[in-house]
């Protein structure tokens, strides 16, 4: 299914219907089963495009109230909220985390040991709030399991807070900071890029600063007001027969395969029909392609300065700069090698998600400013402020290293669709 509107879009159209079927014939259903995709400009839909199926056997066809798992989506959402709180002067960027979490003032760098038996170190500053948005904190997230902290996590239960509803126990928030005290931090704050769970502990200051569940924030700051109203933590029972089915690819059958039938997963299958002990804010919300366009156009607006609905213009862009030190980008400052790091050239990290630097060493044949993030199940958002577009994929398969050359494909067609 295809929808193009001409007299609003910026594109070429006849070339911007490439992007559709060349997906679609590239990808499916070798890689995915399906997908959709769109492009917002000013606040509407210009492109959209659907194919084939949400699942396997065929039985189900995307739509646009199709709910997906965004997984790491959250993150550029809930950083938004924070940055909501910081314009009402609720924190500055270089607020020690300790002031939100005192649990947290006397946290130790790790030197050396394992299992639980580990030389520390006192860190070289404290761990301000820019850290947990631009993932400089010194946390890590135990599903990478490739250093002796990654693997503690694992062994006390923090293996993704996404995961409080699964097999190690319902974990509250506070249950979470408490156990976190414990483990060293893999580097001193500020020192390197390492991908990890702060933004779900930004969410659960976010709770302290707002004495309100991150659920209810954002439900009153975002989503109603945004009209998102099928962006949750957990699903409604009557939604059921919309919510897409989960995969994840199997690189010994270079095929996709349910995720039910690995039994170690680097991310379990989720119950989300129940109400979790706490909100991951770093990747525990379910959203649609329409849904996260009213997210994404809107914050969008914010950068351009046509709505202050989100946070102002001058929030958008200190969110849209790269906050890395000394404006490196994610492969200069990274503590360890990152996957597919080619692609992470020339693109720091602003406050909740990626942002393009430097277009001349990246790949991608992005745009300098470009921001955005994707999601574990192979979902993309980003907006382009240089062109004044918005745009979001869905489909659902785990593990799959194929995103990054569609992320790549994505760009490419839609840069030379411009006029």
């Amino acid at each position: 299914m295809l929808h193009i509107h001409k007299k609003l879009s910026n594109f070429d159209c006849d070339k911007l219907i490439d992007l559709g079927e060349f997906i679609s014939k590239e990808y499916v259903p070798k890689y995915f089963p399906g997908f959709s995709i769109s492009i917002y400009e000013d606040s509407q839909e210009s492109y959209y495009f659907q194919s084939k199926y949400l699942d396997k056997v065929q039985s189900r066809s995307f739509s646009k109230d199709s709910i997906f798992r965004i997984f790491s989506m959250t993150k550029p959402i809930v950083s938004t909220a924070a940055m909501q709180l910081h314009e009402k002067g609720k924190f500055n960027l270089d607020d020690s985390v300790g002031k939100f979490i005192p649990e947290w003032n006397d946290i130790k760098v790790y030197k050396s040991g394992s299992n639980g038996s580990f030389q520390v170190e006192n860190p070289k500053r404290n761990m301000q709030m820019v850290d947990l948005f631009t993932h400089t904190a010194g946390l890590t997230y135990g599903l990478q399991k490739q250093t002796p902290v990654d693997k503690e996590y694992v062994r006390i239960g923090i293996e993704n807070v996404v995961d409080s509803r699964g097999p190690n126990g319902s974990l509250s928030s506070n249950e979470i900071i408490n156990l976190l005290s414990e483990i060293p931090l893999e580097f001193s704050p500020g020192d390197n890029y390492n991908y990890s769970l702060s933004i779900d502990i930004l969410g659960f200051i976010i709770e302290r600063i707002s004495d309100s569940s991150l659920e209810d924030y954002l439900n009153n700051n975002i989503f109603n007001p945004l009209g998102m109203n099928d962006t949750s933590f957990y699903l409604n029972k009557e939604k059921i027969d919309r919510f897409a089915p989960i995969y994840r690819w199997n690189i010994q059958e270079d095929s996709y395969e349910k995720l039910a039938k690995n039994k170690n997963p680097k991310i379990k299958d989720i119950d989300f029909l129940n109400k979790p002990a706490c909100f991951s804010g770093g990747g525990g919300l379910l959203s649609t392609i329409e849904d996260y366009q009213k997210f994404g156009s809107e914050l969008l607006n914010s950068k351009l300065g046509k709505s202050d609905l989100l946070v102002s213009k001058n929030t958008a862009d200190l969110m849209m700069s790269n906050h890395l030190p000394n404006n490196l980008d994610m492969t200069q400052l990274s503590k360890f090698p990152l996957a597919g790091e080619e692609y992470y050239k020339g693109v720091g990290y602003g406050l909740g998600g990626s942002i393009v630097i430097d277009p001349a060493l990246n790949p991608n044949n992005s745009f300098e400013g470009d921001f955005g993030w994707g999601g574990a199940a192979s979902t993309l958002f980003f907006i382009s402020p240089i062109n004044g577009f918005s745009v979001v994929f869905m489909t659902q398969v785990l593990e799959s290293e194929e995103t990054r050359r569609l992320s790549k494909d994505i760009r490419t067609i839609i840069r030379e669709s411009l006029v």
